[in-house]
């Protein structure tokens, strides 16, 4: 990230004043330092640009889940709610177990969901400022890259006055060889971009379907105690609050699944995708027994596999992002170091030509 150290010393050397009474030589040297205090500026706007879309992506995805996670938590007050106003008699006569430990449990989980909103708020937060930050940093940078633009255009101008409008050959020739180096960098800035994209989109993904196969595996582990041990509706509505959670976070995975295939199609293919089966409260609650126990099983089992499956296709696709990125990024480095060369090259090659056509004066 460009300090700004870096940019107030480089504005520094832009606003400096030029003193039309040096000689032409002078002149030319002071351009070529102006100009070269500011050489990586454009490499510098490609990473901040970089960095900014990536913030904007996370953000999109946290401000999903923020949605997710507010869904979550208004139905976890309703619940609240509708307990509450129950009658202890009209509860017994429909459900097994003590009004007041369902009413604590559903309390806890109406608070769980609260605080759960409030850290997503406060990283979409972060993630706002973050961005905003970027942005003025990514406009001084653009500012910046215009200046050297047209110190460039004066620098030309210089040795086009100086020379006389003669063609040299040579210089015609470094000239058309960096501005092809500089066209084959285009596609491989844009390839880096959307790798770091997709990747980003990958990493949110992994992240949503390792907690939902937690909360699937806590499911499970609640349904082995429900089936064998009889755990009743309290179990029960653990079972079921840990199922919820596993298919909110599913779907913030599909979602990001989805942004990154869009963003690098030729990624290795991500399976199908993740699915959590829907348990029923009725089923499994009111009519509790050893089929609908095995039942429910079943349907945990076959969505952790789901989740399994997704998170092992996610994380190869990553790992191959991984390598492809690594693989681009040496085609950058190397593609950078040619371009600089080829400006060494023609800076050496037009300090030649004001040299002779002085010597010619």
């Amino acid at each position: 990230m460009l300090t700004n150290t870096v940019v107030s010393q480089a504005r520094e050397v832009i606003d400096k004043p030029m003193d039309l009474d040096l000689n032409t030589i002078t002149r030319f040297q002071h351009l070529e330092a102006r100009i070269e205090s500011l050489q990586g500026i454009s490499h510098e706007l490609l990473q901040q640009r970089t960095y900014l879309n990536n913030l904007k992506n996370s953000l999109t995805t946290a401000q999903e889940r923020l949605r997710t996670l507010a869904y979550q938590r208004k139905k976890e007050h309703r619940d609240v709610e509708k307990l509450e106003k129950m009658s202890v008699t009209s509860f017994v006569a429909r459900v097994k177990g003590k009004k007041e430990q369902q009413l604590e449990k559903e309390k806890m989980e109406y608070f769980d969901a609260l605080n759960k909103e409030e850290a997503a708020a406060k990283e979409c937060q972060k993630l706002t400022t973050l961005i905003s930050q970027t942005q003025d940093q990514v406009n001084q940078l653009e500012d910046l890259v215009r200046e050297k633009r047209k110190l460039e255009k004066d620098l030309k101008e210089l040795i086009h006055e100086v020379c006389e409008g003669v063609a040299d050959p040579v210089e015609d020739e470094i000239e058309r060889r960096l501005a092809k180096l500089e066209n084959e960098i285009g596609p491989i800035t844009n390839q880096r971009s959307r790798i770091f994209r997709a990747k980003n989109h990958l990493e949110h993904a992994i992240d949503d379907l390792n907690f939902a196969l937690d909360a699937l595996n806590s499911a499970s582990g609640y349904s082995t105690w429900d089936t064998f041990f009889g755990g009743g509706m309290f179990v029960d509505s653990i079972k079921h609050s840990r199922m919820s959670e596993a298919r909110n976070r599913v779907h913030n995975a599909q979602y990001s699944l989805q942004q990154a295939r869009h963003e690098y199609p030729d990624m290795p293919y991500l399976g199908g995708g993740a699915h959590v089966e829907e348990l029923s409260f009725f089923w499994d609650g009111f009519m509790d027994n050893i089929f609908s126990d095995f039942s429910s099983r079943g349907k945990i089992h076959r969505s952790r596999e789901s989740v399994r499956q997704a998170l092992h296709d996610a994380s190869n696709a990553l790992n191959w992002l991984g390598t492809k990125l690594n693989n681009v990024n040496q085609q950058f480095t190397d593609l950078n170091q040619k371009i600089d060369e080829t400006k060494k090259n023609l800076f050496e090659e037009r300090k030649r030509m004001i040299l002779d056509a002085i010597g010619k004066h």
